[in-house]
């Protein structure tokens, strides 16, 4: 548990951001020389820094390398990840930071090792330590490996509220689904949850958006255990429906259900527009003909989830990025920072033009402005009134950073 910090004194200007990405095989120096040029982009040494690192990447090194070089000991927060988002561009291989300088505001991070309590009961004991706080955003970062997103999320809502946005995304390694890590500060986490709280004038604007679009024919999740084992659609073994769809495809499972997700639909907002939330398959149980789902199934009605199966072009995958954006721009026209959370499943998608991605969403933003961002194990970001976990998505958050007045 971390106390609350502000940056004291009457505000004299707005919160700056600075972002940088060092691509270095070097853990240590990559961070060391990142710390460096914060300090120098933003005049002096942040309050707060946002990491994101390539899971080739040693994480003590990394946090050994900011930690060291930047004076005042800022909290640092963040996590690997599969590959990142810079301030030009999504890359690989890098250690990706956003200093903020926050005067005005307060903040609070946390972090809680892997232990033995649920997801849910975890999530209910962070929304107790940073309840103090009044948050007016959260941003998380849960091991998916080890915690139920779904849960840990509704745990969280359960004492703050489901009005306030919780953002972020799982870290991730390099595709195994073997070991991830997380830093906060002087810990080094695997397996647990860590995140900041922020408060302060804070507005943000939030979107999420795939572009996948329905294929297969609306289905039932008659028989669904633990939240995220879907055994039956229809009355019949979900697996087995899966393959019929695929066809001759489905001898490349399971690398071809990055391309066909399923979709959780909600009928009273099937419009053009909507998105639904996605659901991507972790893996298949052949015994029990099952398909293991990275998050959970939302109920939707008595009579279970109504579920379809989703497949998205490498077009639609950017025109997905490129709608959120939008979406979020009118929102917030002249934001502080961004901050990008998207989906691993997305790159694989795009292959060698997973660059085109973000270029195209970020010829829709201010081009000084500062940005990062990771690819990640799913997405949590605020959906249909509620902050929930995505899968396959390409979220985004448009923060101004206004200060607290006297």
């Amino acid at each position: 548990m971390t106390a609350p910090k502000a940056s004291h004194g009457a505000p004299p200007e707005r919160a700056r951001a600075f972002s940088v990405s060092i691509v270095h095989s070097d853990a240590r120096s990559a961070a060391e020389e990142a710390a460096e040029e914060l300090l120098e982009g933003l005049g002096g040494p942040p309050d707060l820094v946002f990491c994101f690192f390539s899971a080739e990447l040693d994480a003590a090194q990394v946090l050994a390398g900011l930690r060291g070089r930047l004076p005042g000991l800022p909290d640092v927060v963040g996590c690997s990840s599969y590959a990142e988002v810079g301030q030009d561009e999504a890359l690989t291989r890098s250690v990706t930071a956003l200093g903020l300088r926050l005067p005005g505001l307060r903040w609070q991070a946390f972090a809680h090792p892997a232990s033995d309590l649920s997801s849910a009961e975890l999530g209910r004991r962070i929304g107790e330590e940073i309840r103090p706080l009044r948050p007016e955003a959260v941003f998380l970062f849960p091991d998916v490996l080890r915690q139920n997103a779904t849960q840990l999320l509704h745990g969280l809502q359960s004492v703050l509220g489901t009005e306030l946005p919780i953002l972020g995304g799982a870290p991730a390694d390099s595709g195994t689904f073997t070991r991830t890590f997380q830093i906060c500060n002087d810990q080094v986490l695997s397996g647990g949850v860590c995140g900041v709280a922020l408060r302060g004038g804070v507005r943000i604007a939030t979107a999420a958006r795939s572009g996948y679009h329905p294929v297969g024919a609306p289905r039932t999740a008659t028989r669904v255990e633990s939240g995220n084992v879907l055994l039956e659609l229809d009355g019949q073994p979900a697996l087995r429906i899966y393959r019929d769809f695929l066809g001759a495809r489905a001898s490349e499972m399971p690398a071809v259900s990055v391309e066909f997700p399923l979709g959780v639909l909600d009928d009273s907002r099937a419009t053009e527009a909507y998105s639904p939330l996605v659901r991507a398959i972790f893996r298949v149980d052949e015994e029990r003909q099952a398909l293991i789902l990275g998050g959970d199934l939302v109920q939707q009605g008595a009579h279970g989830s109504r579920i379809r199966i989703l497949r998205a072009t490498r077009e639609d995958v950017v025109k997905g990025a490129v709608a959120a954006t939008q979406e979020a721009v009118a929102q917030v026209p002249r934001p502080d920072l961004a901050l990008v959370f998207n989906c691993m499943s997305r790159k694989v998608v795009l292959g060698p033009r997973y660059k085109e991605e973000c270029a195209a969403a970020y010829r829709l933003l201010p081009h000084d402005l500062p940005r990062a961002g990771f690819y990640t194990y799913g997405e949590l970001s605020p959906h249909a009134g509620a902050s929930a976990h995505h899968e396959s998505t390409f979220t985004l958050a448009l923060l101004e950073l206004r200060g607290e007045t006297a």
